[in-house]
């Protein structure tokens, strides 16, 4: 058995275990021959294990991929709050950890935005500690395992803006656009963001089910391809598993339908370009042989000549009325639509 550190603030081998809370983890001794689930006492006992539930994030990790981990680390003045954990190899490369007191919901049944703010604070993490940017985030190396040099830190889990607050001016505003760019946690936002964006618009033009999970996996997986460093194939298969139950169990193809005639029948609502402009243009009224006319111009006029129709005051006032019974009436169809998609939505369950 290697030599164990440990300092002095209050974290444990047996408190990591009861912070670690998948129940049936992905791990295995040998990255080179993969990784399966097994149950929480097998995982225990492998060198690499998934850190955080399939639907969770409670640990944000950072793969340092230099020989004095532990030094950037916890070495002062730190750039980064205490880490929860450090596990190194005897090269002195190693894992840092950080263990969260409110997991991180990945799935689309939580709200984004705590997942950009997660994967903000795992960048400026990474970049603190010149972290593989390539890092799967995926498995961590066991600190329980005695193939590894732990270091045991704070005991106290942190909060997200906690990290945050630590991380000051490394903290980075935005998370990259473009997919080539994103790299650990943020390559997770990118994926579930364009993938659930593209099903909305789609989900009208399916009505079998497995082609639709079908396609929506075939999606994501082509989004994937992307990144610099793709995501673990059973990552993107999970996200695109949930994306799909998720649109296709909300959105009914009936609803969808209602929503886009709706919203044909609201553009059309709108006046035109033409008749914008002309009403922007035409203010003064128009004058013929010097004597003041009541005629309206719908249209431009160029080198004193009047180009388009001629409308009276009273098809001006008859158009506003229009236009305005045509607003009342999208209020009334836009309460008509909430409830034909809660209806759709109950008739595909």
């Amino acid at each position: 058995m290697l030599p164990r550190l440990r300092l002095m603030t209050g974290m444990s081998a047996a408190g990591w275990t009861a912070t670690w809370t998948p129940r049936r983890p992905l791990a295995t001794d040998d990255l080179a021959l993969g990784c399966w689930r097994q149950s929480r006492e097998q995982a225990l006992e492998r060198r690499y294990l998934e850190h955080s539930p399939k639907a969770l994030l409670s640990m944000l990790v950072v793969d340092v991929d230099h020989r004095d981990t532990l030094m950037r680390a916890i070495s002062l003045p730190r750039h980064h709050p205490e880490p929860s954990w450090v596990a190194e190899g005897v090269s002195g490369r190693g894992h840092v950890g950080w263990v969260l007191s409110a997991p991180v919901c990945r799935t689309d049944a939580g709200r984004p935005e705590p997942l950009a703010f997660a994967a903000r604070v795992q960048e400026g993490l990474r970049r603190a500690l010149d972290g593989d940017a390539g890092y799967a985030g995926l498995l961590t190396k066991n600190p329980t395992h005695e193939g590894w040099y732990p270091t045991w830190g704070r005991a106290q889990p942190y909060e997200l803006r906690d990290l945050a607050t630590g991380l000051g001016d490394l903290l980075p505003r935005t998370l990259p656009k473009r997919a080539t760019e994103a790299t650990g946690l943020g390559r997770n936002v990118h994926l579930f963001d364009g993938l659930r964006t593209w099903a909305y618009r789609a989900r009208y033009r399916y009505d079998d089910r497995l082609e639709w999970e079908q396609t929506v996996l075939a999606v994501a997986l082509g989004i994937n391809v992307e990144f610099a460093v793709p995501l673990p194939s059973a990552e993107v298969t999970a996200t695109a598993q949930s994306v799909a139950r998720w649109v296709w169990r909300k959105l009914s193809r009936e609803g969808l339908i209602v929503v886009q005639t709706v919203r044909g029948r609201r553009r059309a609502a709108q006046p035109s370009a033409a008749e914008a402009r002309s009403k922007g243009g035409t203010r003064g009224a128009a004058t013929t042989n010097g004597l003041s006319s009541p005629a309206v111009v719908d249209g431009r006029v160029r080198g004193g000549q009047v180009a388009g129709r001629m409308r009276t005051p009273a098809q001006v006032e008859a158009s506003r009325r229009n236009l305005l019974r045509a607003q009342q009436a999208l209020t009334v169809k836009r309460t008509a639509l909430r409830d034909a998609i809660r209806e759709g939505g109950r008739s595909g369950r």
